[in-house]
């Protein structure tokens, strides 16, 4: 259960509000289709429920569908773009898929139907921090290389989206754990002072519930010795385990909230062999419980 799932989620419990939802997959082994039960969702979007639609983002079908939305005709954009030498000059530009996807992203952004934006809400399932930052870093990294010509104007709109806290807003998946925290507040650091995206919520996610008391785990303790029953005994061992589990994980929500000054919603473990549909609707309520109460 980790980002793609809660990614997944949020897209779900926004669109089960009310609000016309777009899910972008970027470039990626497609997981959403698997969690939600539908055909593979590829690069073409896709409805996957009422008001959610998903996108798996490559570089090769953002290129072609910007390509073609410049030229008009897609005859020209193969004669242009399909051939050896061009396609081996646009790899050699550094950074441009990444760019053309985050392009797409900005185009569903702003894109219009009759006089009103066709999406409500668009949840972008972005990488993991290290292959994320350099995402996020692209437009200003474009930017500082070039200082006029369209690929800079492209950067300039694409950056300016990216830091209008009107439009986008960056939130943090973590795990209540030692590495997983530390890499989130170096995410956050980071994303505040070289890119200047506004932050939304860090999300502490797959949290064990607590069962049991300190009082109660002892009783247990004390009375496991008395027990003769394998099966009764693993399952005191258990309870330990859950205890000890979510001591821990307080310690690191406690870290969570002295070094990552952001609101915080908690997601409970969910226990499933693989996520299904179900088990997201369960992280999908916790996500509408705390819109509720914020």
């Amino acid at each position: 259960m980790g980002k793609s799932t809660i990614a997944s989620a949020f897209a779900l419990s926004c669109a089960r509000r009310g609000e016309r939802t777009l899910l972008m997959e970027m470039n990626t082994q497609d997981k959403v289709s698997a969690m939600f039960g539908v055909d593979t969702v590829g690069t073409e979007i896709t409805e996957i429920e009422p008001n959610l639609f998903a996108v798996n983002v490559t570089p090769a079908a953002a290129m072609e569908e910007y390509a073609v939305m410049m030229l008009k005709v897609r005859v020209i954009y193969r004669a242009i773009f399909e051939n050896r030498i061009m396609r081996a000059f646009l790899r050699a530009i550094p950074g441009l898929n990444e760019l053309v996807m985050l392009g797409k992203a900005y185009f569903h952004v702003t894109e219009e139907e009759n006089g009103r934006h066709v999406w409500d809400k668009i949840v972008l399932d972005a990488p993991a921090t290290g292959h994320g930052i350099f995402l996020l870093q692209i437009p200003n990294v474009i930017m500082s290389i070039l200082s006029s010509g369209h690929m800079f104007e492209e950067a300039q709109k694409i950056s300016d989206l990216m830091r209008d806290p009107k439009i986008t807003v960056l939130n943090l998946v973590t795990l209540a754990e030692e590495m997983p925290v530390n890499e989130t507040a170096m995410l956050h650091d980071r994303v505040s002072q070289e890119i200047g995206m506004p932050m939304g919520v860090v999300i502490a996610n797959g949290l064990y519930g607590r069962q049991f008391s300190e009082e109660e785990l002892s009783l247990l303790e004390a009375a496991q010795k008395d027990v003769r029953e394998p099966a009764v005994s693993r399952m005191i061992d258990a309870a330990r385990f859950r205890v000890q589990r979510a001591n821990l994980q307080e310690k690191y929500l406690h870290e969570i909230d002295e070094t990552i000054k952001l609101p915080r919603i908690d997601v409970p473990f969910v226990f499933v062999p693989q996520m299904n549909s179900e088990a997201l609707a369960q992280i999908a309520t916790a996500f509408s419980s705390a819109a509720e109460d914020k």
